[in-house]
């Protein structure tokens, strides 16, 4: 018999913490409040199953939210292409694919400004 712990509530409510992270501090960075509001009503990133997901499977989901927001952050402050991290990001949007996430995000989608509605003006993500 094998035994399988749950995940925890605050586990759970961790993970939709850094999905809401994503949308108010890393997303602003490369994209116009009216394009995140349309990326919000599309329902990206959310997250229907955390209740069902095992104990380990809920930490595969936080790691994959906290290294892509590391690797944006990164990105966000840096004017060189990180192209080291492709496989990681990618990697990583496997993983909240894997759990019904919807990541529809490549890493060069946020190195080149082809969205219509992208914000020009930088700030620091690290305020």
């Amino acid at each position: 018999m094998r035994v399988i712990t749950a995940s925890t509530p605050e586990q759970q409510h961790y993970v939709k913490s850094l999905i809401e992270e994503l949308y108010v501090t890393v997303f602003p960075y490369f994209f116009s409040d009216n394009y995140i509001k349309k990326l919000k009503n599309f329902e990206l990133m959310q997250a229907p199953n955390l209740e069902e997901l095992s104990l380990t499977e809920i930490m595969e989901v936080t790691a994959a939210f906290q290294t892509i927001t590391t690797i944006l952050k990164q990105l966000g402050n840096s004017d060189q292409i990180i192209h080291e991290y492709e496989d990681i990001f990618s990697k990583n949007t496997k993983i909240l694919s894997k759990y019904n996430i919807d990541f529809p995000f490549q890493l060069i989608d946020f190195l080149t400004n082809n969205h219509t509605e992208v914000v020009t003006n930088k700030k620091s993500l690290y305020m």
